[in-house]
């Protein structure tokens, strides 16, 4: 696997390169590696395992200028390039690649992609057909050669060659929708409008971008009524959706859209971001980062693909990633509020919460009607633990909302939540009740209130079985089936609130507050040896602060106050 670097040298290289790894592998820093082949080489195999590819790339890019011609070594610095979104330098390693291996189909497509861009279609074609069979020539192959005989003006071929996918029912969806595209981009309106009605049909209307290619072709033809339609049925799978918020303002401005496929790179590029989107829903972090980088390099302003970049980052803990790739959203996009409102959250979740709170702010002021932005800020505060600020934000965003509706109930379920953390539960009650007619007796908010109520030990019939609902909506959410052990404990039902506990902590063995839980109806029951077991266990898995001593005392001297009688008869 490691070609000429020889297997020798490595478990001595190892060493240096793993102690250098543990400072950071911020690559041009002061803990970069130093010039050893081996050590570059481990060290970016190290940065590529930790997802860190501008790292890893650097590390490549040394060692390939120690041992220039290593197979292995240019392999695995073209991958890294063009999955870190570096496709130019990309281009210039799938050259030595296909020296070597001349059927290469990744090094194929990148000079593929190079030669759509370039509007140069026979060399396109020549790169397809070029490469060896296999997936790549079955699906995105298939799709490159048919934008890219669309782009040399021969509609027929392009149709021809889509419809080699009419035997295989998994790439149909594809088939329907990128002949409406090129029959779209080529002007062909009969062929286009049956194809995208196809399209929609197979998609069940859900899919964004079938539904906003329909649209603008629809809007295009004079179509409005029938255009409002389909989008308006799309918002009801995704209510507020950005771009079809802004597709429905545009019709109400009489303004005319672009076709969404201006070029066969940008159908192309079309291809490659419904694979990468397609592959992220099952999962395929890696391969989708490829795709979609490979999507944007055909065409930089695709920002439902720079946002489906930096999703795909969250994904992967990589949040100064997916801030980067945010913050290439364009400000005339649809998508930017919420590109810097995700700014924002992953700020937060790197603890620099002043600077997302900051940029929230700026948001605000930029857009002084939108609810989001300022829902955001209570969330970050709520979530430090500033109920009181917290609290601030989300009447400002109810003031901005109107009257209560649906579409806003869990601003008020957020500050329900905050208002019973200030003890101030009338206000929190108010809230909550409200939260739950609105949502429609959500489960999150039959759980929080039935709970509360049993804190409060008031209307406690109504409590217990509010709880039961919510496991009912959600019994494989451990914190909802927490609740309702928890509940029973309270009550005095100590081998109900174990059985219920055992459950919860199997679905969340990772929470402290669950294992301490059980910890406590362990001991109710007489279990003590199991439940000093689930105590320590707690304190192993990081509890909060105020949470550490109360655990501590109770592994030293166990529960010392008497227990409660069971009240649950006939609850």
């Amino acid at each position: 696997m490691i070609g000429r670097l020889g297997k020798n040298c490595l478990g001595i290289a190892a060493v240096a390169v793993m102690l250098s790894a543990c400072a950071g592998t911020g690559f041009g820093t002061s803990q970069r590696n130093t010039n050893s082949l081996y050590g570059n080489y481990l060290a970016a195999r190290y940065a590529g395992s930790l997802r860190d590819m501008d790292a890893a790339a650097g590390y490549y890019e040394q060692a390939l200028s120690e041992d220039p011609g290593n197979p292995v070594i240019v392999e695995r610095a073209f991958l890294l390039s063009v999955t870190s979104g570096n496709v130019s330098k990309g281009l210039s390693l799938a050259n030595q690649i296909i020296e070597r291996n001349p059927d290469n189909r990744t090094a194929r497509l990148v000079r593929t992609l190079s030669a759509l861009k370039a509007s140069d279609y026979e060399r396109a074609i020549a790169e397809i057909d070029a490469a060896a069979p296999g997936p790549f020539t079955a699906l995105v192959g298939t799709l490159s050669k048919s934008w890219a005989l669309a782009g040399g003006g021969d509609g027929d071929a392009a149709y021809a060659a889509l419809n080699t996918f009419r035997d295989r029912p998994a790439f149909d969806l594809f088939r329907l929708f990128h002949e409406g595209l090129i029959a779209d981009y080529m002007g062909d309106i009969p062929r286009a409008r049956t194809a995208y009605v196809k399209a929609q049909e197979a998609s069940g209307g859900a899919s964004l971008r079938i539904v906003q290619a329909y649209g603008r072709f629809l809007e295009r033809q004079g179509d409005t009524e029938l255009a409002r339609e389909i989008y308006n049925n799309y918002g009801r799978l995704a209510p507020d959706h950005p771009i079809i918020e802004a597709a429905l303002v545009r019709i109400a401005a009489g303004h005319t859209p672009a076709r969404l496929v201006g070029s066969p790179a940008d159908g192309l590029a079309e291809a490659l971001y419904g694979l990468s989107s397609a592959l992220a829903q099952e999962s395929g972090i890696d391969i989708s980062i490829l795709y979609v980088q490979l999507a944007l390099y055909l065409r930089s302003d695709l920002d439902v693909g720079r946002t489906l970049l930096a999703d795909l980052f969250e994904r992967g803990d990589r949040r100064e990633d997916a801030i980067s790739a945010y913050g290439k959203v364009r400000k005339s996009s649809p998508l930017y509020e919420n590109a810097q409102i995700q700014i924002a959250v992953d700020l937060d979740q790197l603890d620099r919460s002043t600077e997302a709170l900051a940029r929230l702010r700026t948001l605000v002021r930029q857009f002084p009607d939108a609810i989001e932005p300022v829902t955001a800020m209570g969330d970050i505060l709520r979530g430090r633990k500033d109920y009181a600020a917290a609290v601030e934000q989300y009447s400002n965003a109810i003031a901005l909302s109107g009257e209560p509706s649906s579409r806003f109930w869990t601003i008020y379920y957020a500050r329900g939540m905050c208002f019973e953390r200030l003890e101030q539960w009338p206000r929190a009650e108010e809230d909550l009740q409200l939260a739950l007619e609105l949502s429609d007796g959500h489960p999150l908010v039959l759980n929080y209130l039935g709970y509360s109520w049993i804190e409060q030990n008031a209307n406690l019939t109504a409590a217990m079985a509010m709880i039961r609902k919510a496991v009912e909506l959600r019994p494989n959410d451990g914190y909802v089936v927490d609740s309702l052990g928890w509940a029973h404990f309270q009550l005095g039902a100590y081998e109900e609130a174990v059985r219920h506990l055992e459950l919860a902590v199997q679905l969340q063995p990772d929470d402290p507050t669950i294992n301490d839980h059980l910890g406590d109806a362990l001991w109710r029951v007489g279990r003590r040896i199991e439940a000093r077991f689930q105590w320590r266990h707690a304190l192993e898995l990081n509890p909060e602060p105020d949470q550490i001593e109360p655990i501590k005392v109770k592994l030293e001297d166990g529960l010392v106050d008497a227990g409660k009688p069971d009240v649950t008869a006939g609850i």
